[in-house]
C-alpha cells in the first residue's frame, strides 16, 4: 500500500472531492478517497493506493459532478489543488512533484513531436536528422537526470534510449548500464540492451550479459522476468534441449506463483508441441482464390502462415516490410499467406482497398478460427510461422519478433538448396 503523505483542496465551501479506481467500466468504483471541504474552503487528508499512476477524480456539489480529470499519484508526494467557481475549469490548478516533473517532461516531448513531425514529412534534410534525434535523446535525459523517481523521469528515460537506439546504440548501452539504481532501466537491458550484445556479440555473450545484469537485483519479479528471457533466447536460438533444461529449473522455482503461470504454460507449449524441428501442426484452408491449402501441398517449399487482425496498427506498419520480404524471397521458393482473424469481413476489404495484395489469402469461411489458436498457441496478433519444405517449425515470431525473420528465411532456403 502506498500513500500520498498531504493532500490539500482550496474550494468554495461544501464541495465534495473523489479519488477513485475502476479497472473496467462495468466494475464497481473502489473509492480511494472521499471528503468535503469545511467552512474555510480546506479538504487536507491522506490518499492510500495500491500502485502508483494515473487515477479518475471528480468535484461534485449536491451530487452533480462539476468536473472529472485525471490525478498522478505516487508514494510519499504532496498535493496542492485549487480551484474557483464560477470559472473552475480555468482556474484549477494543480501542484504536486509529480505535477511538476510531468510539465518539465511535456516541453520536451511537445518540442520534439513537432520535429518529428517534419521528420516524416521529408522537411529536414537527411543529413541534419541523426543531430536533431541526439538532441533530443539529451534532452529526455537531462528530465530523467532531474526529476528520478517520477513518472516523468521513467518516461523521458524509455524516450532517450529508443532515440538512441537509432542515432549511437553505444550510448545507449553505456547509459542503460548506468541506470540500474532504476528498476525500470532492466527492462531496457531485456529488450535493447539483449537484442544490441545479440546483434554485436552473439548467443553466449548475451547469455552472460543478461545473467550478469540480473544478479545487480534482488527484485524477485525482475529475476523472473531475467529468466524468462533468457529461457526465450535459448529457444529462439534453436538451444531446444538447455531451453527445457531451464524451464523447468522455473517451474521448480515459480510453482507457487501464480502471476508465473500463464508465461510458464505458453513457452513449455511453444517448447514441447511447437518444437523447431518438428512437424507443424495439420491445417487446411482455402484461399480467396478458390486453392486449398494445407500440409501436404505445400510440401517442398518453405512458408510462412500469418495470422493476425487487419485492424491491428503494428500490422498495418508493418504490412510494407511483409511486402519486401515477400518479393526478395517469392522467386526463390518462399511461399506467403495471411490468415485474417477480424470479424468483420468489410474490414479486410477495407484494408486491401488502400493497399496491393501479392500473396494469398485465406478466405474467412474456410477457417478453423478455434482449431488454429489452440493448435499454433495463437494469443497475440501479428504472429507469423517459418515452416520448411519439409513441413517442420522453423520459429514462430510474435509483434515485433518480425524484424527478425529475414535470417530465419534465407537459413531456410539455404537448407532447402
Amino acid at each position: 500500500m502506498y500513500n500520498i503523505y498531504a493532500f490539500y483542496l482550496w474550494l468554495p465551501v461544501f464541495h465534495e472531492f473523489l479519488i477513485y479506481n475502476r479497472l473496467n467500466a462495468n466494475d464497481p468504483i473502489d473509492t480511494l478517497f472521499f471528503g468535503e471541504t469545511d467552512t474555510t474552503g480546506l479538504l487536507k487528508g491522506v490518499i492510500p493506493f495500491q500502485s502508483p499512476g494515473a487515477y479518475p477524480a471528480q468535484l461534485n456539489r449536491n451530487g452533480h459532478n462539476l468536473a472529472t480529470f485525471r490525478f498522478l499519484l505516487a508514494d510519499k508526494d504532496t498535493i496542492s489543488l485549487s480551484a474557483e467557481l464560477p470559472g473552475l475549469e480555468q482556474t484549477l490548478f494543480i501542484d504536486s512533484r509529480e505535477q511538476r516533473a510531468m510539465k518539465r517532461y511535456n516541453r520536451v516531448d511537445a518540442s520534439f513531436k513537432r520535429v518529428n513531425k517534419f521528420i516524416q514529412a521529408g522537411k529536414i534534410p537527411a543529413d541534419e536528422i541523426p543531430p536533431e534525434l541526439k538532441k533530443f535523446a539529451d534532452l529526455y535525459w537531462q528530465v530523467f537526470e532531474e526529476r528520478k523517481g517520477t513518472f516523468a523521469s521513467k518516461l523521458a528515460f524509455e524516450n532517450g534510449i529508443t532515440l538512441l537506439q537509432v542515432v549511437d546504440q553505444n550510448q545507449m548501452m553505456a547509459k542503460i548500464n548506468s541506470s540500474f539504481d532504476e528498476e525500470y532501466a532492466f527492462g531496457m537491458a531485456i529488450t535493447l540492451g539483449k537484442k544490441f550484445v545479440a546483434d554485436s556479440r552473439g548467443f553466449d555473450h548475451t547469455i552472460t550479459y543478461l545473467d550478469s545484469v540480473q544478479n545487480l537485483s534482488s527484485n524477485k519479479t525482475i529475476k523472473a522476468a531475467f529468466e524468462q528471457a533468457i529461457i526465450k533466447l535459448h529457444l529462439d536460438s534453436l538451444y531446444i534441449n538447455e531451453a527445457k533444461q531451464l524451464l523447468s529449473k522455473y517451474k521448480r522455482r515459480y510453482e507457487d506463483k501464480e502471476e508465473h503461470s500463464i508465461w510458464y504454460e505458453n513457452i513449455y507449449f511453444e517448447l514441447y508441441e511447437l518444437t523447431p524441428g518438428e512437424p507443424a501442426p495439420d491445417f487446411e484452408f482455402i484461399t480467396t482464390e478458390g486453392d486449398t491449402v494445407n500440409n501436404q501441398s505445400l510440401l517442398g517449399n518453405p512458408f510462412i502462415l500469418e495470422f493476425t487482425l487487419m485492424a491491428n496498427k503494428l500490422y498495418q506498419q508493418q504490412y510494407d516490410e511483409s511486402t519486401v520480404i515477400y518479393q526478395l524471397y517469392n522467386a526463390k521458393g518462399l511461399n506467403y499467406f495471411t490468415i485474417p482473424f477480424d470479424e468483420s469481413v468489410n474490414t479486410i476489404i477495407g484494408f486491401y482497398e488502400e493497399r496491393d495484395r501479392f500473396w494469398a489469402l485465406a478466405n474467412p469461411p474456410s477457417i478453423n478460427y478455434q482449431t488454429l489458436i489452440d493448435d499454433f498457441n495463437l494469443e497475440f496478433y501479428p504472429t507469423r510461422i517459418l515452416i520448411d519444405a519439409d513441413g517442420n517449425m522453423v520459429r514462430k515470431y510474435i509483434g515485433e519478433e518480425f524484424e527478425g525473420i529475414i535470417p530465419g528465411i534465407t537459413e531456410t532456403l539455404i537448407t532447402k538448396e
